[in-house]
């Protein structure tokens, strides 16, 4: 169990292809709580990433990137669409058929606090998937915890302690060695770092980058910090209400963005050069963002977003 698998990385094969995903919540309102209205969380999303490379889903807060990947993972089960892991259909499996397939696809989740139970020692919480799903007997297990511990940067001897007794960051690698405790082939990374200090986001990404060419692993990476996501993902998708935006190389999409969102988003990032920072214009999105209980449909965002950066432009022109 303890055998760490080496692989090159394959970008031959489509190992998660989801299509047309919808993830819709209702809104209940008047005397018989029926429903009135839906949130649209994630509005036809269309997403593939292939074996052993690392694909970045960006954008604001609200966006749906989260609920994306919960729903990709049958975490929240989607209204509409295909999801896909390597070849199998996830959102038509019984329940008990979906606990199976965890075996292949886990999670990495935004708060090191509140994901790791404070009643379990980090030995338990890093052992109860593979007592969960007979991966041993009681030394072979113990012996793969250690093992992880030591995989993500921690000593073993520290088995038998709690969560509280740990930093922000050894607790976000316990729940890294957790996620890879089954060897998945798939693994969602909802915002791993951004609870984190700088220095130690450097950390964790460098670490998550090493696991996954050790263990030959396939990452969804959501973020919101777009020099983090530029720094690990070999694609990024760019999400607006709901739906993906823009999707392309990673370099590609830093040096010539389409999406007059994504441009927005871009000039967000700051410069560290005060130079190149006082030459460069912000673009500042004026106005609210539509709700996504009735969002815009694709092309009427398309233009309302374009028209709201040309105005933009014209004011940083008039300041300068």
């Amino acid at each position: 169990m303890t055998q760490e698998v080496q692989t090159s990385k394959e970008t031959g094969t489509t190992l998660v292809d989801v299509k047309g995903l919808k993830v819709y919540f209702p809104i209940k309102g008047g005397i018989f709580n029926r429903t009135v209205a839906q949130v649209k969380a994630v509005d036809g999303v269309d997403l593939f990433i292939k074996r052993g490379e690392t694909v970045g889903l960006v954008g604001e807060s609200g966006c749906g990137k989260s609920t994306t990947g919960r729903a990709i993972l049958q975490l929240i089960k989607p209204t509409e669409g295909s999801v896909k892991l390597n070849g199998t259909e996830l959102t038509t499996l019984p329940s008990d058929e979906i606990r199976k397939k965890r075996v292949d696809m886990q999670m990495v989740f935004q708060d090191p606090y509140g994901s790791l139970s404070p009643r379990f020692t980090i030995g338990k919480t890093i052992a109860e998937p593979l007592e969960n799903f007979k991966k041993g007997n009681t030394k072979e297990i113990n012996d793969e915890v250690a093992h992880l511990l030591e995989v993500v940067g921690l000593n073993p001897y520290f088995v038998n302690r709690f969560a509280h007794e740990f930093s922000g960051g050894q607790r976000q690698r316990i729940g890294i060695a957790r996620a890879l405790a089954l060897r998945p082939s798939f693994i969602v990374a909802d915002e791993p770092v951004s609870a984190l200090d700088v220095s130690i986001q450097a950390q964790v990404l460098n670490l998550m980058e090493d696991l996954q060419e050790q263990f030959g692993l396939t990452y969804l990476f959501v973020a919101h910090n777009l020099s983090v996501v530029k720094h690990i993902s070999d694609r990024i998708a760019v999400m607006y209400l709901g739906r993906v935006a823009e999707l392309c190389d990673s370099e590609e999409l830093y040096e010539l963005p389409l999406h007059p969102y994504t441009q927005a988003l871009l000039s967000a990032i700051p410069v560290p050069d005060p130079e190149k920072e006082l030459r460069r214009k912000r673009i500042i999105l004026e106005g609210d963002v539509p709700s996504p209980v009735n969002p815009p449909d694709k092309l009427d965002c398309s233009i309302i977003l374009l028209f709201k950066i040309l105005h933009a432009r014209e004011q940083s022109d008039a300041c300068h």
